[in-house]
């Protein structure tokens, strides 16, 4: 389409870029000597059954509470069921390296619930194993596949529901029959999204010692200097990370998969008092855990420790907003060029699919990548340019979730508007104002807000990639948490969740005015 033109050619300088990036760093990654005494058979053979392990075991429990309160909340009526239905999205607000110093603080030897509870002779278990690592995880991560079910969920409507009941299944059958076979794609897209995370988080996992690939790039690359070696586990882990990919393709789901199209209009099937209060009792006590505890258990650390104020952090706060917010502009940018593109040109569909991958990769992978890649190329380190190196970084990774909203907004264009468009005399800027800017402007906020959060809550790529000097919100929770600072990282996680929990209500109010994204 010639009014599409001029977004082909501001695409390449992004396609450009991510291919080589691609093609650089498996190169680098599987073709460069390595130190085998630090990469011992044992060591990734623990790396790989530690990341295992977490992943998978993340996304099953994060499953089993996700979908049973997905489905409580969308069919029936209870008390605080429509409260219920966002809030308990709320912990995604709580980044996972967050949660784990939290609950690692109340579940020590040496904490208020810990001494309580000795007096009764009952004893707190460790939670610094994989265990109790996955359980956390879970807790912080459920929301993922909460909404993506819930939306599904408004699609498949209760009248599906009720005709099940109808023909003699109780509440039960009727679930296990009809309404789980259709929720499939969108729970294992739920899963993949939650593996995805563990997989990418260093700051939880370390604080609860566990050792995953995150973790050992970290390692090889400021404990040993062996960049070569970090490099070489995080293709170890992309390759895990495709395996996920072709995993949830195949059982039929899609880690791209972001929302419904439709929304149906119902009334919510009504419950007896007793069960009106079971379910509530359930949906309170699970936001009391996994939303009420981690925040107070920050507020009570923030009081206690007068000489830490929020105001002292407030640089940290500012700093996170720069790269929040420059990245945020250049992603939307780069993704509504390749949106466009990709309706207009069939030629660059696979390098634009390849080129927005990044959201199924972690940041340590994308971080060490340019980094090797940098130094071989240009022979000096992607850090010499400031926070623009971490912004590309952060752009590559989140460059996925923007060009599917995006594109999800241009499906709902009718061909034949855009056939009608093409036969004025339209330059492609003026068409996209006046034609396909209105069209896509609530996906373009919305993804925008998406990209901003999940930047300032990036923590490996932002620990790997920023200047010297530079600290965000992020990498100074970090720098506490792994000196056993509960109260000092208390401030910065305070300022960080707070600053989330504004996005993730206007996430929500937004796909709630348009759910047709």
């Amino acid at each position: 389409m010639q009014n599409l033109k001029i977004w082909k050619y501001l695409s390449l300088p992004w396609l450009v870029f991510a291919i080589t990036f691609f093609v650089i760093f498996f190169f680098l990654a599987f073709f460069n000597e390595v130190d085998i005494n630090f990469l011992s058979n044992d060591y990734l053979a623990s790396l790989f059954l530690n990341t295992i392990l977490m992943s998978f075991s993340s996304a099953i429990i994060s499953a089993l509470i996700a979908v049973p309160l997905a489905i409580l909340v969308t069919f029936y009526k209870f008390p605080g069921s429509n409260f219920f239905s966002w809030a308990l999205s709320l912990s995604i607000a709580f980044p996972a390296y967050v949660y784990a110093f939290i609950f690692v603080g109340i579940f020590e030897y040496s904490s208020p619930i810990s001494e309580y509870l000795r007096i009764y002779g009952i004893s707190l278990p460790s939670i610094k194993n994989i265990y109790g690592a996955s359980i956390i995880m879970s807790m912080a991560l459920f929301p993922y596949i909460f909404l993506i079910t819930k939306a599904q969920l408004s699609s498949v409507g209760v009248k599906v529901f009720k005709a099940a009941k109808s023909l003699g299944d109780n509440d039960l059958d009727a679930i296990r029959k009809i309404i789980l076979p259709s929720l499939r794609p969108a729970i294992i897209g739920g899963m993949a999204l939650v593996m995805f995370e563990t997989i990418a988080d260093f700051g939880g996992v370390s604080t609860l010692r566990v050792n995953t690939f995150t973790v050992g790039i970290y390692d090889a690359w400021f404990g040993y200097q062996s960049y070569n070696s970090g490099a070489r586990l995080a293709g170890y882990l992309l390759i895990f990370v495709f395996i996920i990919i072709l995993i949830s393709k195949y059982f039929g789901g899609d880690y791209r998969q972001i929302a419904s199209k439709t929304a149906e209009k119902y009334n919510k099937i009504e419950l007896s008092k007793i069960k009106q209060a079971i379910f509530l009792l359930i949906c309170s006590s699970i936001f009391a855990l996994v939303f009420c505890l981690p925040l107070i258990q920050l507020i009570i650390w923030q009081i206690s420790d007068a000489s830490v104020s929020l105001l002292n952090n407030i640089h940290l706060f500012a700093n996170s907003l720069v790269i929040g917010i420059l990245a945020a502009i250049i992603t939307i940018f780069f993704a509504t060029a390749l949106s466009l593109s990709y309706r207009s040109s069939k030629k660059l569909r696979l390098f634009i699919s390849i080129s927005t991958s990044g959201y199924a990769i972690p940041g340590s992978v994308i971080a060490a990548g340019l980094l090797i890649g940098f130094d071989v190329i240009f022979n000096k380190s992607i850090t010499v340019f400031g926070i623009y190196g971490l912004i590309l970084c952060l752009a590559l990774r989140f460059m996925t979730p923007a060009f599917n909203y995006i594109s999800s907004s241009l499906a709902n264009i009718s061909k034949s508007s855009e056939n009608a468009l093409s036969l004025k005399p339209t330059n492609s800027i003026k068409a996209f104002n006046l034609f396909y800017l209105p069209q896509i402007k609530p996906a373009l906020l919305l993804s925008a807000m998406i990209v901003f959060i999940e930047c300032i809550k990036e923590q490996p790529a932002t620990l790997l990639l920023r200047p010297v000097g530079f600290d965000t919100l992020s990498t100074k929770i970090y720098n506490f948490t792994s000196e056993g600072q509960w109260e000092m990282a208390a401030s910065p996680s305070l300022l960080l969740v707070m600053l989330s929990l504004i996005f993730v209500y206007l996430i929500n109010k937004n796909i709630d005015l348009n759910k047709n994204i």
